[in-house]
């Protein structure tokens, strides 16, 4: 199975990076991010593993006052070409530390298979605004994108573990 480890946002961030979301979906059609629920979120670590989750939780949970709230920044969009389209957080040192300890944590279980994608100089923090786009989907959310988005600044507060494909929560801790 695969999970994920994400930051969630206070309400005022999430509303207007859903406005975002929503807005690229009407605009393009592809409203996967919509249709799954899937909330936005910064990925601070991607990992294969194929045991009780029940271990994970409790490694996470054991070490969630090593984590805190914070402010970030956004000042750009970006893509992964061809078929994703996100808002890009200004690195950090919250968000560098904080993807460098989660990844830490759970990499203690020798059975978790780190994603080479979200480790150390390899990970690209972003939160995703629209995903499984064709060609034409991304062109047209980058045109509502570039309509809409303003900067913003954004307040972590939560931490969460999260199964993917399908997306769904499976523990939320504040910090």
């Amino acid at each position: 199975m695969e999970y994920a480890v994400v930051l969630f946002f206070n309400k005022t961030a999430e509303e207007k990076i859903n406005s975002l979301i929503f807005k690229i979906a009407n605009e393009t059609g592809n409203k996967y991010m919509v249709d799954n629920n899937i909330p936005p979120h910064i990925t601070l670590s991607l990992f294969k593993y194929d045991k009780e989750i029940d271990t994970i939780i409790n490694i996470v949970e054991k070490n969630i006052p090593k984590f805190n709230k914070n402010k970030i920044g956004i000042a750009s969009i970006g893509i992964f070409n061809p078929n994703v389209l996100f808002l890009s957080p200004m690195m950090n040192d919250y968000l560098i530390g904080s993807n460098k300890n989660i990844n830490k944590i759970i990499k203690i279980n020798d059975n978790v298979l780190l994603d080479k994608n979200y480790v150390g100089n390899q990970w690209i923090p972003h939160i995703s605004l629209a995903v499984k786009l064709n060609k034409e989907e991304l062109v047209d959310g980058i045109r509502t994108l570039t309509e809409y988005f303003e900067e913003l600044e954004i307040e972590t507060n939560r931490i969460g573990l999260v199964e993917c494909n399908p997306y769904m929560n499976i523990k939320i801790w504040e910090i």
